[in-house]
């Protein structure tokens, strides 16, 4: 269902901080022009609020001018006093990239809103990403195969390094992505059709995979969010609108092909809450949402009036997806909502139980989580304890019982036990005396020595006989 909508042409980029209010960023997309041939572009934060009476059209929070145009942007979660929604990042059409403060730009900080400006790269900055693991890290790509890695510690004065030789000096990269699950792991894809992974900590490319059937230009590309091995990418050619997702323990071909789009692919998105859920944009003005496991298409969106270059998931809200037209428009939906008859066909990974617990036999107490370490649900059996001190006594009398000092432990409890508690301890450890059943009568005011007095004194008139005779037989 259609939520929001905002009359540009723009990339987009979602804030990643938690507490941010629902905050979207939008840059004036390159090789786009509006009625006003306008040269500028801007670069603006918007508000997305979902609650009931708000207009459809988003409002701005703050924005700023530029003088060149963006190709992507990415927003960091690298946070600190002054930058309290993170960092924004812009790779220009010039080859420029810049870094500007989400805060300052809606005036809530003092300071400037641009950050700094780095001029690095020879050609257009098409790939850039933030690592989620160490958000100081910002990947760009750019003409010649050129990728640097920018540290932003210092936002206003950055450092960049490589992260090795280049395998493809004449490949124009069109994509960067950082590995969800492992660090220092990048891939980039290009225009050669060659797509290169690269270990960060090695410095060097580790593995390049390409489609010798289908070599031709890759627009971009993301890493399945729970297998660390799996890769997609998208061709925008419009002779092969092809989807292919690679596994990196068999590079040699890739796993699977989807096939859907009848004119190249521009954009290519995959749910963080759900690997089930992939979304695709594209030439043919459609937008699709996949399931990469089985190569289906699970539901389309209204088709736009123009190509669709960009699409992104919120990574906040689970069902929310922001996309981006050449017609001029960058609109948000919903896939929980299906008003306007969108429908996934399957309830979302994010609907699911994801934890749950169960009694069985004998108290024990059955749960089920899932567990970031491993990426799986983990099934624990557990003993709960409601009443911790009758466990610690029973444990207690158990090992006295297994150790035979349960005499002991009678006269423990005589000396620490409350009055009537003690007496019962008293009578219990009688039990355990070499003549108990005298010690025990003499507890209870009976002497053996009186009882037999009594006994002997006894003359046979008090004893109360019986005087019927017998029955005759």
């Amino acid at each position: 269902m259609l939520l929001k909508t905002a009359k540009r042409s723009a990339t987009v980029a979602w804030c990643p901080v938690h507490g941010s209010k629902g905050l979207i960023a939008t840059g004036t997309v390159a090789n786009a022009i509006d009625d006003s041939f306008e040269t500028t572009a801007d670069l603006e934060i918007m508000q997305v609020d979902f609650a009931a009476n708000t207009p459809r059209e988003l409002p701005v929070k703050g924005g700023v001018k530029s003088n060149e145009r963006f190709h992507r942007l990415a927003w960091g979660g690298l946070t600190n006093a002054s930058m309290p929604y993170g960092i924004l990042a812009g790779g220009m059409v010039d080859g420029g990239i810049g870094l500007w403060n989400p805060a300052a730009m809606m005036k809530e900080v003092e300071g400037e809103a641009l950050v700094s400006r780095v001029q690095k790269h020879k050609g257009p900055v098409r790939g850039l990403d933030f690592n989620i693991f160490k958000p100081n890290l910002l990947a760009s790509g750019s003409t010649e195969s050129e990728i640097l890695i920018w540290d932003l510690q210092n936002p206003a004065a950055p450092n960049q390094y490589t992260p090795g030789q280049a395998t493809h000096p004449t490949m124009d990269i069109t994509s960067v992505a950082w590995n969800p699950k492992v660090e220092h792991i990048l891939a980039s894809t290009g225009s050669t059709g060659t797509s290169v992974v690269w270990d960060l900590r090695q410095k060097r490319p580790v593995i390049s995979f390409t489609d010798s059937a289908t070599r031709t230009s890759r627009s971009c590309m993301a890493w399945n969010p729970d297998v660390a091995t799996q890769v997609i990418v998208a061709s925008d050619d419009d002779t092969t609108p092809i989807l292919q997702m690679w596994d990196l323990r068999n590079a040699h071909s890739p796993a699977k092909a989807l096939l859907g789009h009848s004119r190249g692919i521009l954009g290519l998105s995959w749910s963080p809450f759900d690997s089930s859920m992939l979304l695709t944009c594209g030439k043919d003005n459609r937008t699709l949402c996949w399931n990469p496991n089985t190569a289906s298409i699970m539901c389309e969106l209204p088709a736009g009036g123009n190509w669709n270059f960009d699409v992104r998931w919120s990574p906040k809200e689970p069902a929310i997806l922001s996309t981006s037209c050449f017609d001029g428009s960058m609109s948000i939906y919903s896939l929980t909502d299906t008003g306007d008859g969108v429908s996934v066909g399957s309830a979302p990974g994010w609907l699911k139980r994801p934890a749950g617990v169960s009694f069985g036999f004998g108290g024990k107490l059955a749960s089920f989580a899932r567990n970031p370490a491993v990426g799986r649900p983990v099934v624990k059996v557990w003993n709960p304890v409601t009443e911790s001190e009758f466990v610690d006594k029973a444990e207690q009398l158990d090992a006295a019982m297994a150790q035979g000092t349960l005499k002991t432990l009678c006269e423990e409890k005589m000396q620490t036990d409350e009055a009537a508690a003690a007496e019962e301890w008293r009578l219990m450890h009688l039990l355990f005396e070499a003549d108990a059943r005298r010690r025990l009568m003499e507890h209870i005011g009976f002497s053996a020595d009186d009882v037999s007095a009594e006994v002997l004194g006894l003359k046979l008139e008090d004893l109360k006989l019986d005087q019927q005779a017998p029955p005759a037989t």
